[in-house]
């Protein structure tokens, strides 16, 4: 998470003391890519670490419910995307599990709430 979105985060977990039993940071999800022809074979693993996708949390519930997080000062068209992207690479590396996409802001943009709704995204505003 960038500084702005701790500061977000930060401030929807004072409200929420109790909400999240444990918390995962900066998940990678996704393949990642190749290394780049003529690199060394030995930087492979921390190169496919770089390259992958980061969720910013992976938050779950003591009742076994998990939360995919995305973090933003404003929910806006970025944020959607992104949660999608990350919803999508979750459940492809981890079929049948049940997840909820939340993205977690310091404001939405008003035009957009219906879109978040439209893909069943829960925003919540800190």
């Amino acid at each position: 998470m960038k500084p702005e979105d701790v500061t977000v985060w930060e401030r929807y977990i004072a409200k929420n003391p109790a909400l999240y039993e444990s918390v995962d940071y900066d998940v990678p999800l996704g393949a990642g890519t190749p290394l780049p022809p003529g690199q060394p074979e030995n930087m492979q693993a921390d190169w496919l670490v770089l390259t992958r996708k980061k969720i910013d949390a992976i938050a779950y519930q003591q009742d076994g419910a998990i939360h995919l997080v995305e973090v933003k000062p404003i929910a806006n068209m970025r944020a959607l995307g992104q949660i999608l992207t990350y919803q999508e690479l979750y459940t492809a590396s981890n079929p049948g599990v049940t997840t909820t996409s939340l993205v977690v802001a310091g404001k939405i943009d008003r035009e957009l709430s219906v879109m978040f709704a439209k893909y069943g995204i829960q925003v919540a505003i800190a």
